[in-house]
């Protein structure tokens, strides 16, 4: 029974009393009598739904416990929204909040569990090589000969792939493992891969999508990309890429969801120096993917990831980090588009 209902029968009740009480028998006396008796009070304190409304004094420290902030409900930025948890008889969002619970324990609640301890990179390849891939190289004897006539020799595209952010983490963090989330056609990783040549390292990156695009993202711009039988060749495409530019020797696909992946890499102990997340923009699953990515570092490691300061921040990407930094004590440093979070432990 749904509140509408449940208040028709108050009100019916309300009409049945009245009746027994009074003698009325006429509709029309009843009708009257009903809406006196709302006007003085009489049903409304009764028949109201009770409804949770955010209206009281919000400290920033409680405020993700009781909101959803996936969106700023009228605020234009995320500063607006600090200046404002500050003040008194917060507003948020003025129409009713229907909750069973003013906690939203998914955006505040992880599983902190320590990550089994550090395989080290000497045999982080060999056990994802023998657990997802049956002890062969995805790369061996590539590509199959039925996508052969679906795949470009190249086709690499991404967003804010090789700016400056790149260099300079890797030769900060010199990483001996890399893991990036969201990997679309490999043009991040790739320029990781390049510079780690570069730079004389030997790092592994792992790129953990499940290559299948977005919906309906063969649409746009990415209609060259092939799909057989709803199979879309964009793992295909990917690991062709990376064969065309010789780094099946320092990438490896992990072709899962993010947050399955990462936790078996915790149970694996297969952790990293550094991450990137750059998989989904909105502020569920970048929130998720910063948490639970947030366990695999290392002592010492870094985070980083795109779009905190494009339009897809709109969607929730910078929300999700500076929510994160907060809770955490941690400081978000800015390299043009991207963010970056630095693991404080340092043993």
């Amino acid at each position: 029974m749904d509140w509408r209902s449940d208040q028709f029968a108050r009100v019916k009740n309300q009409f049945t009393r009245v009746k027994s009480s009074s003698g009325i028998n006429s509709i029309p006396a009843l009708v009257i009598v009903a809406t006196i008796a709302y006007l003085f009070g009489v049903l409304s304190s009764q028949t109201l739904l009770p409804v949770l409304r955010i209206s009281q004094v919000v400290s920033k420290a409680d405020a993700p416990k009781m909101l959803d902030l996936k969106t700023t409900d009228g605020f234009d930025d995320e500063d607006q929204l600090n200046q404002k948890l500050g003040e008194p008889d917060l507003h948020i969002n003025p129409k009713p909040l229907l909750l069973t619970s003013p906690l939203s324990e998914d955006l505040v609640t992880f599983d902190n569990t320590d990550c089994k301890t550090d395989l080290g990179q000497e045999l982080i390849r060999t056990v994802l090589l023998e657990k997802l891939f049956d002890a062969v190289s995805p790369f061996e004897d590539f590509p199959p000969e039925h996508v052969v006539d679906l795949l470009k020799k190249e086709r690499i595209k991404g967003w804010g792939s090789t700016t400056t952010v790149f260099r300079r983490l890797m030769i900060e963090v010199k990483p001996r493992i890399v893991i990036e989330l969201g990997t679309f056609l490999g043009a991040s990783a790739i320029h990781m891969a390049g510079l780690a040549h570069e730079l004389g390292l030997h790092t592994d990156i792992l790129c953990v999508d499940d290559f299948r695009g977005w919906p309906g993202f063969r649409n746009t711009r990415f209609n060259d990309i092939k799909q057989k039988n709803g199979d879309v060749m964009l793992m295909y495409q990917f690991m062709q890429n990376v064969v065309s530019k010789n780094m099946t020797g320092t990438i490896l696909p992990i072709p899962f969801g993010t947050i399955s992946a990462l936790s078996m890499f915790c149970t694996w102990g297969i952790l990293a120096d550094l991450i990137e997340v750059d998989a989904s923009h909105d502020f569920h699953s970048a929130w998720a993917d910063i948490n639970v990515a947030h366990r695999l570092l290392r002592p010492g490691g870094v985070m980083f990831g795109h779009d905190y300061t494009t339009k897809a921040d709109r969607q929730g990407v910078r929300r999700a980090v500076d929510m994160f930094a907060r809770l955490n004590t941690l400081t978000v440093e800015r390299d043009g588009e991207h963010w970056i979070l630095r693991n404080q432990t340092t043993t």
